[in-house]
């Protein structure tokens, strides 16, 4: 199945529902782990700015009006480097909002980003917007030595699950009552190893952007 294929078919919209949001000490860590955050210049896609965040609260209400707006902008105003939005003739179409933490481990601090909250506006699916936005902040996040990347999905959503896989997801395991109350979802990772990682210096990228 090819990935227009998918999106023509994929729900566009995922949002992590959390009983409780990010303690202010995680916020604060989750935003020192990408204070040094390097970015890859793209035509379209660009991080979160305060020129934006109307429009991306506007897809967001469109999409998720059940859900807390000030909890996501919060989050979007702490991760701006983490939020990806596609912009075309500068009309936002569509974002991706990750939140990062760095909980310890015996290896030492392991960074983990989340996909929060994800959408494309409706006048605009099936146009390769989506599919654009995570591989650009997939790639981003590899260079910038994120660990774990991970997500959630409605068991349910087989067009949203092939999506993920498609652009490198696994699914990891399956939890109840993260994409709603009494709703059984998958949780889905994508694992970067450190050879992956080395591999990915692009110091001399033309393109790249700190």
């Amino acid at each position: 199945m090819s990935i227009e294929a998918i999106e023509r078919g994929f729900v566009w919209k995922l949002h992590v529902i959390k009983r409780q949001s990010m303690t202010a000490f995680k916020l604060i860590l989750g935003s020192l782990a990408i204070h040094r955050w390097v970015r890859v210049a793209d035509n379209h896609i660009t991080h979160m700015s305060d020129e934006a965040l109307k429009d991306v609260l506007r897809l967001y209400n469109e999409n998720f009006p059940e859900i807390n707006e000030k909890r996501f902008t919060m989050y979007a105003r702490s991760f701006k480097k983490t939020t990806y939005v596609y912009k075309d003739n500068d009309e936002v179409k569509g974002y991706c909002l990750y939140y990062v933490t760095s909980p310890l481990s015996s290896l030492g601090l392991k960074k983990t980003a989340t996909l929060y909250s994800f959408t494309v506006d409706s006048r605009c699916r099936g146009q390769g917007i989506g599919t654009n936005l995570l591989q650009n902040s997939i790639h981003e996040m590899r260079l910038n030595r994120i660990d774990r990347i991970k997500l959630y999905v409605d068991s349910d959503n087989i067009a949203a699950i092939n999506l993920y896989q498609k652009v490198g997801f696994e699914v990891k395991e399956e939890v109840m009552d993260i994409c709603g109350l009494g709703k059984k979802c998958y949780e889905m990772e994508i694992k970067f190893d450190k050879k992956s990682q080395a591999g990915s210096d692009l110091s001399g990228n033309p393109f790249m952007v700190t």
